[in-house]
């Protein structure tokens, strides 16, 4: 037999005739190359076909999650700009009004001193980690200057509230403050108050917020109300009829606090009204802005 051939038998089915044939070994090994070959092949692209398909859908995906990005980044950018603007708005508002209350030096001294440095080398891709610690240095800097100027507003608003501003009773000045001659004696002598006459009964307001000291009769005032506003101002009301407050009692600007009358030293009905400041006389004209 030559060795070179070798013969591949046929047998289509159990009874039939079965067939020869005679292949040389060149032949059937250039088959069996083929076959192998364009396996490999085929195998190879179909890998490479697969392994760029998920390429192609993995860089579509980082596309779209980079396109996310620059929009995210768009938006932040943006509200950066916006709370620097508003920060900014905030502080010039800040300003002025400290320039109102008059305490712009002492804002300026509450100020921290500026900060510095150079930016660690991990933050040196985030270009807006400066312009975030800035803003965030800045604010917590309003944070105080608004609590002072909150005390600053506070403490305004309650020695306003404790400042005599009203009449506390409308009707006819017909006594002033300062040197007069007695009603009664005709002697030269100082009236340390404002006499305004007005109907009995007719009710006397509370010129500014305070305490009730006193709300009792002493000789010339007769019924007489001491009203303490604090700040170092009192104020006292004579010749009342009768009392709407009681010692102690805290009472607001306008509230009522008694009734006019004719009681004690007095010629005829008016109130006899005094404003002190740190127990000292001064005239009560200079603190009713609704003047006569």
């Amino acid at each position: 037999m030559d060795s070179r051939y070798s013969t591949i038998i046929f047998v289509p089915h159990a009874r039939a005739k079965f067939r020869k044939l005679k292949v040389s070994h060149r032949l059937l090994f250039s088959i069996v190359s083929v076959v192998t070959s364009s396996l490999c092949l085929s195998t190879f692209f179909s890998f490479q076909y697969f392994t760029s398909l998920s390429q192609t859908h993995e860089l579509s995906k980082l596309k779209r999650e980079n396109k996310e990005l620059q929009v995210a980044n768009e938006q932040f950018s943006k509200s950066v700009e916006s709370l620097r603007t508003q920060l900014h708005s905030v502080e010039d508002k800040t300003r002025k009004l400290a320039i109102i209350a008059g305490i712009g030096a002492t804002l300026d001294e509450t100020a921290q001193g500026g900060v510095g440095g150079l930016r660690p080398a991990e933050d040196s891709g985030n270009p807006y980690r400066d312009d975030v610690d800035k803003m965030s240095f800045r604010s917590h800097r309003l944070e105080k200057d608004l609590s002072v100027l909150e005390q600053k507003f506070v403490a305004q608003s309650q020695l306003l509230s404790s400042t005599p501003s009203i009449a506390p009773v409308r009707g006819i000045l017909t006594d002033g403050f300062g040197g007069r001659s007695d009603p009664f004696t005709g002697e030269p002598g100082t009236h340390n108050a404002v006499d305004i006459s007005s109907a009995v009964g007719q009710a006397v307001r509370a010129p500014a917020d305070g305490i009730v000291v006193k709300a009792e009769w002493a000789n010339g005032y007769g019924n007489v109300i001491y009203i303490s506003h604090g700040y170092g101002y009192s104020t006292r009301y004579g010749h009342l009829s009768g009392y709407a407050v009681r010692p102690g009692q805290r009472i607001k600007r306008g509230d009522v606090l008694g009734y006019v009358g004719s009681t004690g030293r007095s010629t005829g009905p008016h109130l006899h009204y005094e404003v002190r400041l740190n127990n000292n006389p001064v005239n009560p004209l200079e603190y009713i802005l609704n003047a006569f």
